[in-house]
């Protein structure tokens, strides 16, 4: 892609908008008088979902707006590019409080992404908004402001989810979590999924996607818009995006499986992995079709064209720091060259590198000043991949992964470089393939008080406790971290194969009872069920309720299960189980 001017850039992430109060002048910008006035009139020609195929939705909330999102039908936004939209305090609009006007172009995909500030919109508010085209109407979504910098809140509520593969199941969890009365969703990543036929991630492939370029991962931009475009057709997501404003972040499978900077781990060639156009496509669509905030440069090539790491900041009560951990990641530490590199892994020499880094330096700095420094009561991390050591010690692998062992022992390195023990970590693509920097991150946070992270991409609920040293279980933690099972995406009982064929999962009970053996700071795992959590925040504490639904394979409504309930006490990090749910998708602890 060519180098674009600062001015003309901004063409390819936000649509060019105009937005007033209503009750002040018009911007001259905005057209003539008679030309707005036509501009916000509904006839009611079409129906809504003709116009506005992928609906609305908003995102990145601020205390006197919001992020405002949709995307035009191409034959609409060719008869008509000017796209109205307007905001008010309930569902009727009789009375708007604010009203802009933007364009839907083609360079765009046809998306409308405007950022909404408007002194006539008040902190800690709800707010109802819609979109015009051609005097349709789309349907009309909702969101609500954050609170004033410093207020003083009573509590707030928000639900947090990740991984949801399309084509492996239908988002019955999002339509329940569309009915919960909360003031906000997290996305953690993996909104999209780039393959379409990989039995590592899809292996029932419940639904179908066919790529403009025939290719069963994506490739090219118009390969990612199809996806966003897909998955945005799903009606449970739709009203779950219509219902609430969304925070997101990326994870993996919004560019390519374990990813890191501008390559993907298709083979074990470095060189054949760097795939800088692919990455830009990928960054492109994803701040074409994303709710959040963040602007799209592409002068600034795969790695600079965004940055996402942020903090939202909720009154006195709350800041949510949200982190991007694969932009500026090290490559994996053990190689591509075969499955027990990554997963399973016994760990090599250079994992333990102190130069390794997930975050960036930059990144990293940012991060650890925004928990130490804030004043809020709660701090809580949004992180993608878990940070809590997940590792089996050698008596448990000799029971359920024999075979495991027999291959380990015959590689080099393959005792622990820590204590002369064996053992194997599942995944070094999250945190246990970063510890220096982990450590070094946590130790940082000694003296913070309150500190909670918040996990996807592991595809499995959990809860534990943060420590600097995570073979220490004397040392006092730094914190808790509460892990969110995936929408649909193929948790650890489902993969029977891990996608590598032949190495077989052990049942999910005793998976649980051997991660929780090997991971002392582990309090609760569950690889069995689809879902999400739900959070209550309010000065004296925060619960956070697992969810599941029965089934993810029908389109059917299926019941709605709560797994667990966790607590944790201001000024503790202590979690105190509330609630032990049902023990009928798979293990509920020990």
């Amino acid at each position: 892609m060519s180098r674009v001017s600062r001015r003309s850039f901004l063409g390819l992430s936000f649509a060019a908008a105009v937005t007033w109060s209503v009750g002040e002048v018009v911007p001259a910008a905005a057209g003539s008088p008679d030309t707005v006035a036509r501009l916000f009139q509904i006839r009611g020609a079409r129906r809504a979902e003709e116009v506005f195929p992928q609906s609305v939705a908003s995102g990145d909330p601020s205390p006197d707006g919001a992020v405002l999102w949709t995307r035009v039908a191409p034959d609409a936004a060719r008869a008509t590019p000017s796209v109205a939209y307007e905001i008010a305090a309930d569902e009727t609009f009789g009375t708007p409080l604010v009203r802009g006007v933007a364009t839907a172009e083609e360079s765009r995909d046809f998306t409308v992404k405007v950022r909404v500030s408007a002194k006539a919109l008040r902190p800690w508010q709800t707010y109802y908004y819609r979109f015009i085209v051609g005097g349709t109407a789309s349907r009309t979504g909702r969101f609500r402001t954050l609170p004033a910098p410093g207020a003083s809140l009573g509590g707030l509520r928000f639900g947090y989810i990740s991984c949801q593969d399309y084509t492996n199941g239908y988002y019955t969890a999002l339509r329940h979590l569309a009915q919960e009365d909360v003031d906000f969703i997290v996305h953690l990543g993996d909104y999209i999924y780039e393959t379409t036929g990989d039995p590592s991630f899809q292996g029932a492939q419940v639904r179908t996607i066919e790529l403009p370029s025939g290719r069963t991962r994506a490739e090219t931009l118009d390969d990612y818009r199809a996806l966003y475009k897909v998955y945005r057709s799903d009606p449970d997501l739709q009203r779950l995006h219509e219902r609430f404003a969304m925070i997101q972040i990326w994870d993996d499978h919004e560019f390519a499986n374990d990813s890191y900077g501008a390559y993907d781990t298709d083979t074990e060639d470095e060189q054949a992995n760097y795939a800088p156009d692919r990455k830009l496509a990928a960054v492109r669509a994803w701040s074409e079709f994303s709710t959040a905030g963040a602007r799209f440069d592409p002068s600034g090539g795969p790695l600079g064209a965004i940055t996402i790491y942020r903090t939202l900041r909720f009154g006195g009560l709350m800041d949510l720091v949200l982190t991007d951990e694969r932009t500026y990641r090290s490559k994996p530490p053990c190689g591509l060259r075969e499955f027990f590199d990554r997963y399973l892994s016994a760990g090599c020499a250079e994992r333990l590198n102190p130069a390794r880094t997930m975050l960036g330096d930059r990144q990293r700095e940012w991060f650890v000043d925004q928990v130490t420094s804030s004043s809020a009561t709660w701090k809580v991390w949004g992180n993608e991949v878990m940070c809590m050591q997940l590792k089996l010690l050698d008596i448990y692998v000799k029971q359920l992964f024999p075979q495991v062992k027999a291959q380990q022992e015959a590689r080099r390195n393959a005792r622990s470089l820590l204590d002369g023990r064996f053992e194997v970590f599942l995944n070094l693509d999250q945190w246990d393939g970063f510890p220096a920097e982990r450590t070094r991150i946590l130790s940082a946070f000694r003296d913070v008080e309150n500190l909670v992270t918040i996990t996807g991409d592991l595809h499995s609920f959990g809860a534990g406790y943060l420590r600097p040293d995570f073979d220490n279980p004397l040392q006092r933690p730094v914190g808790v971290s509460l892990l969110g099972g995936s929408v649909t995406s193929s948790n650890l009982t489902e993969m029977a194969t891990f996608g590598q064929g032949g190495l077989l999962v052990p049942p999910e009970t005793d998976l649980t009872w051997a991660l929780r053996g090997s991971n002392p700071h582990l309090e609760y795992f569950n690889s069995a069920a689809h879902g999400y959590v739900v959070m209550d925040v309010t000065p004296a504490g925060i619960t956070a309720t697992m969810k599941a639904v029965r089934s993810i394979r029908s389109a059917a409504t299926p019941e709605l299960l709560t797994l667990r309930t966790f607590r944790v006490g201001e000024g503790t990090t202590r979690l105190e189980t509330v609630d032990r749910g049902t023990r009928a998708l798979g293990n509920a602890g020990r």
